[in-house]
């Protein structure tokens, strides 16, 4: 069966999304790796995006983004794939079995994808529990698409927002992946990698109206000659940062610099025992050269291009990319909190 890679999942901005179980057994018992059940629901969905529904939609478009949509032109192709699994085995890596929609126009290429986690939970027959959605398609677009897996599948979908804590779990996670990629190669490899991965760092803190009803959001940029400062022992500490417990020292020295030099007492991470700040100022954004993650559910993994099968053996590809495996790992997590939901969000 022809399957797509996984590298679709990467270098593209996405919009995040919660799925609850897709139940298919008056269909087909399964719908992973299933041929027939594949093309059958893309042959629907097809049906439904060439019929006067979507007519009616391009009619009632009101934002520049849906009015695009209209000069599109007809569609071309709709393709539900199965995605080919990652680096599973080589490296540890993570693999995301799921399905790679992809709607291709005469004027261009939209596409989602519905993943699961690398050990499926709550498998049961003629059920399949994808928790992560991602789209690529314009508001109207994706509205259709989520109103056809609701009436298909009997699903139910939401927006996926991520925390504050996540946000720094995920950077700090990112810059530890790419520090321990290189192996026993040295610090000085280590902090190469970094520069080169994350080259410049822009995080984007948000303010409750309550505290400054004039000032929404604040931009901190680090420039790639300071982060490694940042990631050092030697960078500036306050008793609170000494008290954290972090593997990498990023945030927490963050937080210490701002503390020290603007007088802003921040808990970004969630690992000061004072909730004031936590209730008022959020990190809602970060953004750099490897990814970019939006507090409001939004997503890019940036990794180069694919190389071809023959360029290299599969241990030295694999081995040779440690932006791609922190992408991988980072998209994991992604996975893994559409599962936990809203229980923890702070």
């Amino acid at each position: 069966m022809e399957q797509e890679s996984h590298w679709q999942l990467f270098n593209t901005s996405w919009t995040l999304h919660r799925l609850s179980p897709l139940h298919h057994g008056k269909d087909f018992e399964t719908l992973l790796d299933n041929p027939a059940a594949l093309k059958a629901y893309a042959t629907r969905l097809r049906d439904q995006l060439t019929g006067d529904i979507l007519a009616g939609l391009h009619a009632s478009a009101t934002t520049a983004e849906d009015d695009a949509l209209s000069k599109t032109g007809a569609l071309k192709k709709c393709l539900w794939q199965s995605i080919s699994a990652g680096a599973q085995g080589r490296r540890a890596g993570p693999s995301f079995p799921g399905i790679l929609v992809t709607l291709e126009y005469e004027n261009n290429t939209y596409k989602a994808a519905l993943l699961a986690d690398a050990e499926p939970e709550n498998q049961r027959e003629g059920s399949t529990f994808f928790p992560l959605l991602l789209t690529k398609l314009p508001n109207t677009l994706r509205q259709t698409f989520i109103s056809f897996l609701s009436t298909n599948f009997d699903t139910y979908c939401s927006n996926l927002r991520l925390p504050s804590t996540f946000l720094c779990k995920g950077l700090e996670d990112f810059v530890d992946e790419l520090r321990n990629g290189r192996g026993p190669s040295g610090r000085s490899a280590a902090n190469e990698t970094i520069e080169e991965g994350i080259k410049e760092l822009q995080l984007t803190l948000a303010f409750s109206p309550s505290i400054a009803p004039a000032l929404r959001t604040l931009n901190i940029t680090i420039s790639r000659a300071s982060l490694i400062a940042f990631l050092r022992d030697e960078a500036p500490k306050s008793k609170r940062t000494l008290k954290q417990k972090l593997r990498s020292p990023l945030i927490g020295n963050l937080t210490a610099y701002l503390e020290t030099h603007l007088a802003m007492q921040l808990d970004l991470d969630g690992s000061s025992q004072n909730q004031t700040s936590r209730k008022h100022v959020r990190l809602s954004k970060i953004a750099c050269a490897a990814f970019v993650l939006g507090g409001e559910g939004r997503m890019k993994l940036v990794v180069g291009a694919e190389p071809a099968a023959d360029d290299q053996p599969d241990d030295a590809r694999e081995q040779s990319s440690p932006a791609l495996h922190a992408s991988e790992m980072l998209l994991e997590m992604v996975v893994r909190r559409a599962i936990i939901g809203d229980e923890k969000t702070t």
